[in-house]
């Protein structure tokens, strides 16, 4: 009998799954949505750095540097420490 695969793409499964962790963390849910899209999109960008794959450039680099910020922190989600913004006029969390 031949074994059937599935293929899973891990990016959406790690947001969801962070979405559910931040909401039972007390994050709104459009709040644990913009946390599970940040922490999938940074452990694709360090894999990437990591295989060689993804470099980012020098003017990529000064562009987010020199744009202003909002309140800053940090928030712990699954070991990793994600940069959040608070923005005052939309009271959301980006």
């Amino acid at each position: 009998m031949k074994a059937n695969k599935i293929l899973i793409n891990r990016a959406p499964v790690l947001t969801l799954w962070a979405v559910v962790v931040a909401e039972r963390l007390g994050f709104k849910p459009d709040e644990a949505l913009s946390l599970g899209k940040a922490l999938a999109g940074l452990n694709a960008q360090s894999k990437g750095q990591r295989l060689g794959i993804f470099h980012p450039s020098p003017k990529e680099l000064k562009k987010v540097r020199e744009q202003k910020r909002g309140e800053e922190l940090q928030v712990a989600l699954f070991g990793r420490a994600l940069p959040a913004i608070k923005i005052h006029a939309q009271r959301a969390w980006y």
